[in-house]
This record gives C-alpha cells, sequence and structure tokens, in this order.
C-alpha cells in the first residue's frame, strides 16, 4: 500500500517537473491574458451602446488594461522571484480571473474600466512569472524551443481572439467575452499547483517605495502621452502628467541609488548591454506596433479595401509570427539568441521599408507583413533569452519585467506617435505620404534598435564580469 502512495507520489512530482506539462499550463494563462485585448476590440460599438457611454471613455477600457500591465511587471518579476515563480503565475491568474468576473458583471462604463485595470494587473504578473518559470523547468538546450512556443501564444492570441470575440458578441451579448476566461484561468490554476515551485534570492528585500515610484513613473507618462493624441502639449490635462513622470523619475533614480536591494538595481541596469537591450526593444516595439495599429486603416484608406477585408489583413502577420516563434525557438537553441536577433531584426525592418515605399495592393501588403511577422517570431523569445542570460540567476524574472515594461511602453507609445503623422493629413495624395512617413518611422526606429543589438553583442563580449550567455550550446 505505503509502495502505490509512494509511486502515485513520484508522478505528480514527475508530472509538475515536465517541461511540456510546464509549458502547456504556462502557454494557457499566456494564451488568456493576451487574447483578452484582441477578443474585447469588436465588444467597444456594443459596450457604447448598452453602457450608454462615448467612444472616448470605452477605448479606456483597453487603455488602462495595457497601462496597468506595462506598469506592473518590473515588480511582479521582482516579487516572483523572492516569493516563488509558482505562486506569483498562480496569484496573477486568480487576478485576471476575478477581473474577467467583475467585468462580465459591469452595470456601467467606470467599473468596466475598473475591472480592465484589475485584469491587467493580472496580466502583468502573469508574464513575468511565466517565462521565468519555463525557463527554470526547460533543459537549458530546449530553452528556446519552449520560450519560442510560449511567445507564439501572443500571435495566436491576435488570431483567434477577434473571431471568438466577434461570435461570442453577436450571439450572446458583449458580456460573454468575459465569460470564456472564467473556466481557462480556473484550469490554469488547477495545473499550476502541481508544479514545481522555483526561487530567486528568497533573502532579497521588496523595495515598495522604489516600486511606487516606478509605476507612478510609468503610469504619469504613458497618461501623458496618450493624452497627446487629443490634446495638445500644453493641455492643463497632459502636461502636469508629463512634468509629474519627469519628477518622479529623478525621484526613482535618486532613491534606488540608495536602497541595497532596489526594485531597478541602476548598477546592472546601467550597464551597456542591459540598458542597449532594453531600450532595443522599446524601439523595435515601436516599429512593430506602428505595423499591428495602423496597417487596418492603410488597408481602408489607402488600398481600399473594405472593413471585414481590412480587420483580416493583419492574418498573415500573425501567422508569420506564430509559425516563426516557434521555429525560431528551435534555431535559438542551435545558434543562440544573439545570433536570432542579427537574423530577425533586418527582416523587420525590410518589412517596415516595404509598407513606406512599395506596397501598392493586397498582395503587396500580404509580403511585407508576412516578412514583418517572421522577423518579430525570430526575436521576440530571443530578447527574453538574452536579458535573462545577463541577469543573475536569483533576478531572471526581475530582469525579464524590466524588458517587457520597455517593451510595453514602445507599444503603448507606438499608436500615439503614429496619430501625430495621420492628424494633418487631408486628401488622398497627402493620406497616402502621411502612411508612407509613419511606416518609414517605425524602420528608423528598428534600424535604430538593430544598432543596439550591435552594441549589446560587442560588450558582452568585451564585458570581463560577461554574466554570459547561458545558453553556450551547439551553435556558440
Amino acid at each position: 500500500m505505503s509502495e502505490n502512495i509512494n509511486e502515485t507520489i513520484e508522478n505528480k512530482k514527475g508530472l509538475g517537473s515536465s517541461t511540456i506539462y510546464v509549458m502547456i499550463v504556462l502557454a494557457l494563462g499566456v494564451f488568456m491574458t493576451a487574447m483578452d485585448a484582441y477578443i474585447f476590440v469588436p465588444a467597444l460599438p456594443t459596450i457604447i451602446a448598452d453602457l450608454h457611454t462615448s467612444l472616448d471613455w470605452a477605448t479606456w477600457t483597453l487603455t488602462i488594461y495595457m497601462l496597468f500591465m506595462t506598469a506592473i511587471m518590473a515588480l511582479a518579476g521582482k516579487l516572483s522571484d523572492v516569493f516563488g515563480r509558482k505562486k506569483l503565475y498562480i496569484i496573477g491568474v486568480a487576478t485576471f480571473v476575478i477581473g474577467s468576473i467583475t467585468a462580465s458583471l459591469s452595470w456601467d462604463i467606470y467599473s468596466l474600466i475598473a475591472s480592465m485595470g484589475l485584469q491587467g494587473i493580472g496580466a502583468g504578473i502573469v508574464l513575468p512569472s511565466a517565462l521565468s518559470s519555463m525557463n527554470d523547468s526547460a533543459p537549458e538546450n530546449q530553452r528556446g524551443k519552449t520560450m519560442g512556443i510560449l511567445m507564439a501564444m501572443s500571435s495566436i492570441a491576435t488570431i483567434v481572439g477577434p473571431n471568438i470575440g466577434g461570435f461570442l458578441i453577436q450571439n450572446f451579448g458583449w458580456r460573454t467575452v468575459f465569460y470564456i476566461n472564467i473556466p481557462l484561468g480556473i484550469m490554469a490554476i488547477i495545473l499550476a499547483f502541481k508544479f514545481k515551485e522555483t526561487y530567486g534570492d528568497q533573502d532579497q528585500h521588496i523595495d515598495y517605495i522604489g516600486s511606487a515610484l516606478l509605476v507612478g513613473t510609468i503610469a504619469s507618462l504613458l497618461l501623458g502621452i496618450i493624452g497627446l493624441e487629443s490634446a495638445p502639449f500644453t493641455d492643463v490635462t497632459v502636461f502636469p502628467l508629463l512634468i509629474a513622470a519627469a519628477v518622479l523619475f529623478v525621484a526613482l533614480i535618486t532613491y534606488e541609488k540608495r536602497v541595497s536591494e532596489p526594485i531597478l538595481d541602476i548598477t546592472i541596469l546601467k550597464k551597456p548591454k542591459i540598458l542597449s537591450l532594453n531600450f532595443a526593444i522599446l524601439l523595435s516595439g515601436i516599429g512593430t506596433f506602428m505595423a499591428f495599429t495602423y496597417v487596418p486603416t492603410f488597408a481602408q484608406t489607402v488600398l481600399n479595401l473594405n472593413v471585414q477585408d481590412s480587420g483580416t489583413v493583419l492574418t498573415p502577420l500573425s501567422v508569420a509570427v506564430c509559425i516563426t516563434a516557434i521555429l525560431g525557438g528551435f534555431l535559438l537553441d542551435k545558434f543562440g539568441s544573439k545570433r536570432m536577433l542579427l537574423l530577425g531584426s533586418p527582416l523587420l525592418i525590410a518589412g517596415l521599408f516595404g509598407l513606406s515605399y512599395y506596397v501598392t495592393d493586397s498582395t503587396g501588403l500580404v509580403i511585407c507583413l508576412a516578412i514583418i511577422g517572421v522577423g518579430v517570431g525570430f526575436t521576440w523569445s530571443a530578447f527574453q533569452l538574452l536579458m535573462m542570460s545577463f541577469m543573475p540567476k536569483e533576478e531572471e524574472a526581475t530582469g525579464v519585467g524590466i524588458l517587457n515594461t520597455f517593451k510595453g511602453v514602445g507599444s503603448t507609445v507606438a499608436p500615439v506617435i503614429g496619430a501625430c503623422f495621420l492628424v494633418n493629413a487631408t486628401g488622398m495624395g497627402n493620406l497616402s505620404q502621411s502612411f508612407s512617413n509613419l511606416f518609414l518611422f517605425g524602420a528608423v526606429t528598428s534600424i535604430i534598435a538593430l544598432v543596439l543589438v550591435i552594441i549589446v553583442i560587442l560588450n558582452d563580449k568585451a564585458d570581463p564580469t560577461n554574466l554570459g550567455e547561458s545558453e553556450v550550446v551547439n551553435g556558440k
């Protein structure tokens, strides 16, 4: 009898330690949180009518989701290092599920916005804890493959989300887009309990004051930038937010230099290779989300595609990202993250240049979007793995949280910058040129990102304290 019990315990332990099992459960959480924004987009017109609100207030639901998700990531990464990646993943998914329940019960736009903010906090906790858990679970020679599959979930969400959302909204009402998260989330939580817990340095002190300053800085900056879409720089609702962001940032840097265990380790962050890598993903994110955000409008207004076709025009990009994120994961294990960044970044640049200069019909658009998708698929996982390789083992989740905070800032800034190119465009000729300039700007930011990647590689080779790439595998 006791032998059977011991055997059962070993089987459970083996299942919870299985790389494939861990990857599936983590992918479920990443997919669920990534899908939420895309599944919710088709609901905006219905929500405006049902909750008797305006488009401005309705779009704040998505804005607050992205804002809270971006602002919480660095703190979430630190917490998962200290208290355990499994615990934080479960807490993140549970927070997201609670937000989904309250969103489905919203009685006005304000309660819906608050619920989306809660969902954003949950999503911001899930990503860094999931990525670091995956890195802990996977054998060293399979980390690229498993990370690629995990990151591909975001791409699949861009394809599945709008289609599921449109079906649910049309047939069952907008509240049902939140119902789907509840069983998925509960399943992810139950399955995650089988995980083996992993930690960073449990003796670390949580820098709550620094965390509050960081969240305040990011929130003020992004709210100010978002406000620039509809207001001049000197507007009373925008200018104070940007000043507050600057003041909070100075206070953050000053405070972080004085504490022993800061949320932003200035000593590590100011290393040229780490600082360059974070700004590289920020600038690359701007270029990528220029395409994500404005290609459907470009397709309608310049290429004269109908609304339905313009809504599905991003599918080639999403499919390409999904396929190459998985393929890129296998190549990561063979050649290493640096070489994948050097391969993928020029493809992203080429695709954006193509959008700017050579797209005159839907065929050209599909080709350029597929090239962009391949570039993104090859680089997203490579950024994550390279950042983790630069961090001490006990601070990997913190590093992932910081990296994705920079990426989140880039994705939030991109639509605002794009609006600046389009706001004064009048007539088809000017509109076409404005889109060309917009995509060209994205290509230029991606070129700067590639230069920063090259600086990262050169600095890593020259660093005598080289924390190293932990991925010294076949191709390195």
